[in-house]
């Protein structure tokens, strides 16, 4: 199969090209629907014109709905978006990849989303529709989910969609955090994915920026105790992972603990620990929580991430992965490809 798309590829390119348009086009329409021609042309970063094309020729087919509110695909569009998609994935040479990624950060299993969020920004979505899928089928009926905050994280819980009720399971925050963006937040999250499953959860509502002081006192309180034992003994984990950099940003971090960061060569971060290129912890925020170990022991880690700019965190955070799950694009794949081979390491 593989070697009979590569040779279409080779000999047919510029259908293969159009047929790779069309495919992201019913993609992000299904993933943003309602959806406006000049937005859905920004979020695949191509002009109006190209787009407005296909959007004719797609609506032709029936495959989308064309109103007032936007666009949206049809029954008839899902089937062969389902359809292209395995041809889709051959050609690019998904399956391949994955396996590929999998051997280079020694975990259980590896899901790579078509597409770049650097030059589609709805990758992200797909790649929330991606985990909720792992997530879905590891969940039992007495499993403890911590979840994390996160804006790819916002984009898995969004993405559940089951009839199936879970009574027995319980949801809870991977860590104590109040921040401005509440819909990020993990408390919201965690609220949010236990509505979808019907499920239990409890919340903890303890700011990461507390002195170590207060933070000890807050959580010798008997509810956050309780709170806290149950989280550590999470047999799921769904977190997010991110760019040292980028985080340290987005947090608004002392100047002081930037320069040791740097000085660190710290390059990702997950949960409010800080990583070296190698893996080492190097820095732990003053936050109430999973410890890494349980990624390892007691819980099977869903982890997610988009964009090259992650590639170097990813590896950085494999080793506590080993018994999980990675979803990512194909950017971030090619990119941790990349930089192993630079670094001499075989495949």
């Amino acid at each position: 199969m593989d070697k009979s798309l590569n040779c279409l590829n080779k000999i047919i390119p510029n259908e293969i090209q159009v047929l790779n348009r069309r495919y992201e086009v019913l993609k992000a329409i299904e993933s943003s629907q309602p959806i406006g021609r000049r937005q859905l042309a920004t979020t695949l970063n191509n002009t109006e014109k190209i787009i407005r094309n296909e959007v004719e020729f797609l609506k032709e087919l029936d495959y989308i709905q064309v109103s007032t509110s936007g666009m949206t695909i049809t029954e008839e569009g899902k089937n062969i978006l389902a359809e292209v998609e395995m041809v889709i994935r051959n050609l690019r040479g998904l399956y391949s990849l994955e396996d590929i990624i999998k051997k280079i950060l020694k975990c259980d299993k590896v899901v790579i989303v078509s597409g770049d969020i650097a030059h589609n920004i709805s990758v992200r979505e797909n790649i929330g529709k991606a985990a909720a899928k792992v997530l879905l089928n590891k969940i039992g009926n007495n499993s403890i989910i911590a979840v994390a905050g996160g804006s790819t994280v916002y984009h898995v819980v969004h993405s559940i969609k089951t009839n199936k009720k879970y009574p027995e399971v319980l949801v809870l925050p991977a860590r104590g955090s109040l921040r401005n963006n509440v819909e990020y937040q993990a408390n919201s999250l965690t609220a949010k994915l236990a509505t979808k499953l019907e499920a239990n959860y409890e919340l903890l509502n303890i700011p990461d920026n507390l002195s170590r002081k207060s933070l000890e006192s807050v959580r010798k309180e008997p509810d956050i105790q309780k709170t806290i034992n149950k989280i550590l003994k999470s047999n799921i984990i769904l977190c997010g992972i991110g760019n040292a950099n980028e985080m340290v940003v987005r947090r608004n971090l002392a100047d002081t603990v930037i320069e040791f960061l740097n000085r660190k060569e710290a390059v990702a971060e997950a949960l409010g620990y800080y990583l070296n290129k190698d893996g080492e912890i190097v820095y732990t925020s003053r936050s109430i929580g999973i410890k890494l170990e349980q990624m390892t022991k007691t819980a099977y880690p869903i982890a997610v991430a988009a964009g090259k700019s992650k590639a170097q965190a990813i590896i950085a955070f494999s080793k506590f992965i080993n018994n999980g799950c990675f979803i990512m694009d194909e950017g971030a794949a090619k990119e941790i490809i990349n930089l192993t081979d630079n670094n001499n390491l075989v495949l």
